[in-house]
């Protein structure tokens, strides 16, 4: 038996070793052109996302709380993956019946091998709906080999789901994966088999993924075939975007509000929230060693929203992390005004959301000093105008006593991030005619 293990061990090694040697060469050079190839296709619109950064544990709150509440019991050898299998669960925008799936190795050392990889519809838990899974195939092939700081794109595969159905992707990496890329809190959960164990990708129960955490692995983003539709919504912002505490599995972020809005109107469009917590429009607001932040929203600007499938617009809701790392308002509306033009050049349709009340001391906020600032970058937003429409969660999240400061009843403890009732009313500020073409709107592409 051991010489069976160890011969299999050298075999898989070898194959990495080919696989990776074919990444660095032409193979991996045609994979990248069938990539950007894939990017703008028509008739695809992305239904889910998340930003990807890290490396793995790099998170929000880094060095101050735990990166991930359930991170004590997610097992990882040296910080990456050895043989192990993922079921990553997602809650698309829009349903469709075609799909293709994203994957990101962004901040990868080395080729990053997946394989098998398929996609089901989720039971509860880790426990897939019997008989939906379904294989992912790569250039009609069962794996693929991701290179360092590359993303991959699926082939289409026929799966049919519908608006409001939780999607489970499960894959094996292969080997060692290098440093993961990741999407630190996902607030909901995801599985994870052990280190060592192989793939388990075709355990319908569930019971194999031994391992429970609040993150995304790898997986970045998940496109329907939706010729009819208008397009997809980036939302683009920080931890109150990306829906910080929210309660896990009750997908009851603003962006998911949102979305339930326009399936209301059969608007037929997906939302993307590319929030990341703690990120900042600037790079100026991201000091040396603060991975967690991931990158500035003018440095990700062209991966998280740019070369989205099929987008039509954008909500840009990003600043206060700028505030309390030092920038100045005026250096933050200047970031966001450069932010602005970029999505404009694209065709988007923009709408700029207004800084929201925040009293919170432990993320750094120092009213005598910010609070004047805020207000002076909420009141250029107001004013401006050079966007199609402005949603003023100042307006709705301030106390009915005192506007400056947080509504009791709509933030968390922490006085910074909403509660599930302050999404739901941020949700509904958003100016859907500005984003939404007729008949739901009036955002023409320019």
């Amino acid at each position: 038996m051991k010489f069976r293990l160890a011969r299999r061990a050298v075999a898989t090694g070898l194959l990495s070793l080919l696989l990776a040697a074919c990444a660095g060469g032409e193979d991996g050079a045609a994979d990248q052109a069938r990539y950007q190839a894939s990017l703008h296709e028509a008739g695809w619109v992305g239904a889910w996302s998340a930003a990807p950064y890290g490396p793995y544990p790099q998170g929000p709150l880094t060095g101050t709380l735990p990166v991930d509440p359930l991170g004590a019991i997610t097992l990882f050898e040296n910080q990456q993956a050895r043989e192990q299998s993922f079921r990553m669960v997602v809650h698309p925008t829009l349903g469709g019946q075609r799909l293709r799936l994203r994957f990101s190795n962004l901040l990868g050392d080395r080729p990053l091998h997946l394989e098998p990889v398929s996609v089901a519809l989720r039971a509860a838990g880790p426990a897939l709906l019997p008989g939906s899974a379904k294989p992912v195939l790569f250039a009609g092939q069962p794996r693929v080999l991701i290179a360092p700081g590359a993303e991959a794109i699926s082939d289409p595969l026929d799966f049919a789901y519908d608006y409001g159905q939780d999607l489970a992707v499960s894959f094996h990496v292969v080997g060692e994966s290098g440093p993961m890329t990741w999407h630190a809190v996902s607030f909901g959960f995801n599985y994870v088999s052990l280190p060592g164990s192989g793939d388990r990708t075709a355990d319908a129960t569930g019971l194999l993924f031994g391992q429970t955490s609040l993150g995304w692995f790898f997986l970045s983003g998940v496109d329907v075939s939706a010729p009819d539709s208008p397009g997809s919504l980036v939302m683009l912002g920080d931890s109150i975007t990306d829906g910080a505490y929210e309660v896990p599995e009750t997908n009851t972020r603003w962006p998911d509000f949102l979305a339930a809005r326009l399936d209301a109107l059969s608007a037929d469009m997906g939302v993307l929230n590319q929030g990341i917590n703690s990120n900042t429009v600037t790079r100026a607001g991201i000091l040396e060693g603060e991975l967690f932040k991931g990158p500035a929203a003018e440095d990700r600007f062209q991966r998280d929203v740019l070369d989205r499938s099929g987008v039509r617009g954008l909500l840009l809701f990003e600043g206060t992390n700028d505030l309390t790392s030092g920038v100045s308002g005026e250096a933050l509306y200047a970031g966001l005004r450069r932010l602005v033009d970029r999505a404009h050049a694209a065709g988007l349709c923009v709408v700029l959301g207004t800084l929201m009340p925040r009293d919170d001391l432990l993320f750094g906020w120092d009213r005598a000093s910010m609070e004047e600032q805020r207000q002076w970058v909420n009141a250029r937003i107001r004013s401006d105008g050079g966007v199609e429409g402005i949603a003023d969660f100042d307006a709705v999240m301030g106390s009915p006593l005192d506007a400056t400061r947080p509504h009791p009843l709509l933030y968390s403890p922490d006085l910074l991030h909403p509660t599930s009732a302050g999404f739901y009313v941020m949700a509904q500020a958003v100016p859907l005619e500005a984003l939404a073409p007729p008949p739901v709107g009036r955002c023409a592409r320019r």
